[in-house]
C-alpha cells in the first residue's frame, strides 16, 4: 500500500526478528509531526457545522487482497482527527502492537470535493505527502467514516470514528466504513 500505516502495521505484528527481543527493538514513528503549508480557502461548503471539530479513531482495517481476502482489524485503535473548517487538521492515531503503542502523528491542510477528501502534510524531509480516498459523514450517527489509499487490486484502508465526547453511543461499523445504529 501506499501509506506509511501498512508497512509500519506490518512489521509491528510481524513479531521481533531471531534472537531479538521484544523489549529492546523500539520503533520510530514514520511521519514527522511538521505541519504543510496553510490552507487558503475553506472546506466548509455544503458542509453541516457539526462536521468540523474532534474525532475518536474507533475502527482501523486494512485490506490487503494480495496477501488474504479477509481484511485485518488493527484491535485497540485510537487516537484523534480534528478537522478545521479552513482546511487544516490533525492526526493522533495509535495502535497497540507487539514493541508497544505506535503513532502516526500528522498535521497538514486537507481539501474536500464531493465525497472525496484528500490529506497533505510534509514527511521527515519536509516533502509534501498527499493520501486521500472517500469519506461519509453520518450526522444522526455522529460518525465519520473514510475509505483511504485505495488500489486497483481492491487494496485500502478503512477508518471509522465518532465525534470526540460520543463514544458510548451504541453504533457499528460494516467493513466498507457504512456505519449503523444501535447494537
Amino acid at each position: 500500500m501506499k501509506t506509511p500505516y501498512y508497512a509500519l502495521l506490518l512489521a509491528a505484528l510481524a513479531g521481533p526478528a531471531f534472537g531479538q527481543s521484544k523489549t529492546t527493538k523500539k520503533l520510530a514513528p514514520p511521519v514527522a509531526t511538521r505541519s504543510a503549508a496553510p490552507a487558503t480557502r475553506s472546506v466548509s461548503g455544503s458542509l453541516p457545522a457539526k462536521f468540523f471539530g474532534t474525532y475518536t479513531y474507533t475502527v482501523y482495517l486494512i485490506y490487503e487482497p494480495k496477501y488474504s481476502s479477509k481484511p485485518t482489524n488493527t484491535r485497540g485503535v485510537g487516537g484523534t482527527l480534528t478537522l478545521g473548517s479552513a482546511g487544516r487538521y490533525e492526526k493522533k492515531l495509535t495502535f497497540p502492537g507487539p514493541y508497544g503503542t505506535n503513532h502516526f502523528d500528522e498535521a497538514g491542510s486537507y481539501t474536500i470535493k464531493g465525497n472525496n477528501i484528500e490529506f497533505t502534510y510534509s514527511d521527515s524531509k519536509g516533502k509534501p505527502v498527499t493520501y486521500g480516498g472517500t469519506f461519509n459523514y453520518n450526522e444522526p450517527a455522529l460518525a465519520l467514516s473514510m475509505i483511504l489509499n485505495q488500489e486497483a487490486d481492491g487494496g485500502r484502508e478503512v477508518f471509522g470514528l465518532v465525534v470526540k465526547g460520543s463514544e458510548t453511543v451504541k453504533r457499528t461499523f460494516n467493513d466498507d466504513g457504512t456505519v449503523k445504529m444501535g447494537d
